[in-house]
């Protein structure tokens, strides 16, 4: 009996040293970019908000990421971000050699839908989000002041423009990230007259050139574009989007503590919080204009382990002493979210009730004759 428990013990003893001996390089092995090349991919244009996020980070990646490895930035625009975001879902290795800039586009595209996106964002494997506020400005020759949001809103509403044609806004198309500022319009009765094709840089243009009465932009875009604006008296601050925070309550961000955000507006404006379908909706674009505004994702399906590595890495770059002073200038202060809250941000920002959705399918179907 003692001779055959000894053998049965040899041999559990042989498997166990042989499954340790296959183990344990795996549980050693960590993850290693030495001599790979990372590429970040930018679903957008050179000198967009996104690209300017990845070419920030690039420097600080090849220092911080295990490995030291070389890292490019890939530009695929197209589709608001949809062409980059697909092949991104198709191709994207899972072994953190390549990651993606998202932005908001990318998620309104996501939770619009439609037969030409591809990807998930709730998918992919989020290393960190970093909100940014949004500025809405106006033309002075609107009526508004900048010192009692009322005023200034009732005056936008009066507001006839030449010959009549009203206040006018522009976007890149009806399905599109100004949706944030649509809605926001559309609470506040703000009545606008929508002028499609225009992309960001080509807006502030038109408003300069008074072809356009009213706009918005990120917090980095205002501050590195707009201020100037300001100072010449061709435009007006009037309000912000506010701060989502992740518990769904809105507060006023401490980028620009002077400015009302668009709850507070309209609380003085009708004495009351504001409910329904339209603020629902409202919401979701706050959280995907604001507290998702920028981020960073690996695709589906990549280990912990690797994406672990990645959020060490970036939480090492935000502690860089010359980061800081960098991404406070382009992105400001907004403390970002890693990994696992991050992706938190992203659930607030797409999960749509489906009455709210419908709702948003009838209200721009209605307002601009498009089918989703």
């Amino acid at each position: 009996m003692l001779l055959r428990h000894t053998r049965v013990f040899g041999v559990l003893a042989a498997v166990a040293f042989a499954a340790g001996a296959y183990l344990v390089p795996s549980i050693a092995q960590a993850v290693d970019y030495s001599g790979k090349k990372v590429t970040v991919m930018v679903p957008f244009k050179e000198g967009g908000g996104s690209d300017t996020v990845a070419r920030l980070f690039q420097p600080y990646l090849q220092q911080y990421l295990p490995g030291n490895p070389t890292v490019i930035v890939r530009n695929k625009p197209g589709g608001s971000s949809v062409k980059g975001s697909n092949d991104f879902e198709r191709r994207a290795k899972k072994d953190g050699t390549t990651v993606m800039v998202i932005s908001t586009s990318t998620l309104v595209a996501y939770v619009i839908g439609g037969k030409k996106v591809k990807y998930d964002v709730l998918k992919w494997r989020p290393i960190f989000s970093t909100p940014q506020d949004t500025v809405f400005y106006a033309r002075p020759e609107t009526g508004v002041k900048g010192k009692d949001i009322v005023a200034d809103i009732k005056a936008l509403r009066n507001f006839k423009g030449k010959d009549n044609k009203g206040l006018m806004f522009g976007a890149k198309n009806p399905t599109s990230a100004e949706l944030r500022a649509l809605i926001t319009f559309e609470m506040l009765g703000i009545d606008v007259k929508t002028v499609f094709g225009l992309s960001s840089g080509k807006q502030r243009k038109a408003l300069r050139r008074g072809e356009i009465h009213i706009n918005y932009d990120s917090a980095s875009a205002y501050n590195k574009k707009v201020r100037n604006y300001v100072k010449k008296g061709d435009a007006v601050p009037l309000m912000t989007l506010g701060y989502p925070l992740p518990d769904g309550t809105i507060i006023k961000s401490s980028e620009y503590p002077e400015l009302p955000t668009v709850l507070e507006a309209y609380q003085k404006l009708y004495g009351k919080k504001p409910s329904g379908p339209s603020f629902e909706a409202w919401k979701n674009f706050a959280n995907m204009g604001v507290a998702a505004s920028k981020g960073m994702v690996l695709p589906r399906g990549t280990p912990d382990d690797v994406r672990d590595a990645w959020v060490k890495a970036v939480k090492s770059i935000y502690k860089d002493k010359k980061f800081k002073k960098r991404v406070i200038k382009i992105l400001g202060s907004y403390p970002p979210q890693f990994g696992d809250d991050a992706a938190k941000v992203y659930k607030n920002a797409t999960d749509m009730k489906p009455k709210v959705k419908e709702w948003l399918k009838a209200w721009i179907g209605n307002k601009f004759n498009v089918t989703l």
